[in-house]
């Protein structure tokens, strides 16, 4: 996988520095992001096909390892966000003591859960770059 934030950076600076006429830099730069949006859309592209033979393996081994890590995801966001506060309240109404509970790690949890969801920052700039539409 590439770090396209940093390529992007790095990318723009360089232009910044080798070309003087603004016109000519802004069209660089937009020539520049755009080789980089197709490069990001061929990566996606290519594990999407590798998903879609992984999906069609017969091997719950092979092709259940994707639904396990949504439905794990899901169900830790259903109990941080619903179930855990709920809970909470239920058992200390019933006790008068402080629920003890544990709670969950957020930042892996939903690290994958935005992954599998694909709510990157990639398919904003198609969007952005009208890309998405062709």
């Amino acid at each position: 996988m590439y770090d396209i934030p940093s390529m992007v950076t790095a990318g723009l600076k360089v232009i910044d520095k080798i070309i003087p006429d603004a016109d000519a830099k802004n069209r660089a730069k937009e020539s520049f992001e755009l080789e980089v949006l197709k490069l990001a859309t061929s990566e996606s592209k290519a594990q999407a096909e590798v998903n879609a033979v992984e999906a069609m393996n017969p091997s719950l081994f092979v092709s259940g390892w994707r639904p396990f890590c949504g439905w794990v995801s899901a169900l830790g966001f259903a109990w941080a966000t619903l179930g855990q506060p709920m809970f909470s309240w239920l058992y200390t109404v019933a006790t008068h003591q402080p629920a003890p509970v544990v709670a969950l790690p957020m930042d892996i949890l939903m690290t994958t859960l935005l992954g599998l969801l694909g709510l990157g920052s990639l398919r904003t700039i198609e969007r952005l770059k009208g890309v998405a539409a062709k």
